[in-house]
């Protein structure tokens, strides 16, 4: 579900007939609380923030709404919408975390490309097993020795002979 999140009833009502025209399920509010609620449930795959749901129009309300949505859901895409977007903006959602950052007015197929682009989630990788990790390690240490078994089993704090068997059992 993509969760639209903007004070002001007519954007969050043109994004949801996007979204509905593109068979993508969405949730519409309008103010920080119900965001922050909306957000606290797993449903929530991405969400369109809107820079400014207050009066104002430096963004604030949209960095600190981001700041609070990346500690519950890190690893949540979100994209900025704003209509007062500015460089430095857009610069520091990116560095809190936000996926991209839209202007209003919008093109409905570039915003609906942005977010098919956010939802694809990288494959997961496989964590390295122990024999990878003593790989790498024991190559890095004869690396950092310039080949020398002596200065290496220094390096690695075990004896030559220990590392020239490992060497062995690893088939380095």
């Amino acid at each position: 579900m993509i969760l639209i999140i903007d004070d002001d009833s007519a954007v969050r009502d043109s994004l949801g007939l996007m979204l509905k025209v593109a068979r993508m399920d969405y949730l519409a509010v309008g103010d920080d609380k119900a965001a922050i609620g909306a957000v606290r449930s797993d449903d929530v795959e991405l969400a369109i923030l809107d820079m400014n749901l207050h009066s104002g129009t430096d963004g604030r309300d949209g960095i600190e709404l981001l700041r609070k949505i990346k500690i519950l859901r890190p690893d949540m895409p979100v994209i900025l919408i704003s209509a007062w977007g500015t460089i430095p903006l857009a610069v520091e959602g990116m560095n809190y975390g936000a996926a991209d950052f839209v202007s209003k007015p919008w093109s409905n197929r570039d915003l609906l490309a942005k977010i098919k682009a956010a939802l694809v989630k990288p494959a997961p990788t496989k964590p390295p097993t122990l024999e990878d990790v003593e790989r790498s390690t024991i190559l890095q240490a004869l690396r950092n020795s310039d080949g020398n078994l002596s200065r290496a089993a220094d390096e690695l704090g075990i004896t030559r002979q220990s590392l020239y068997r490992r060497i062995e059992k690893l088939g380095l």
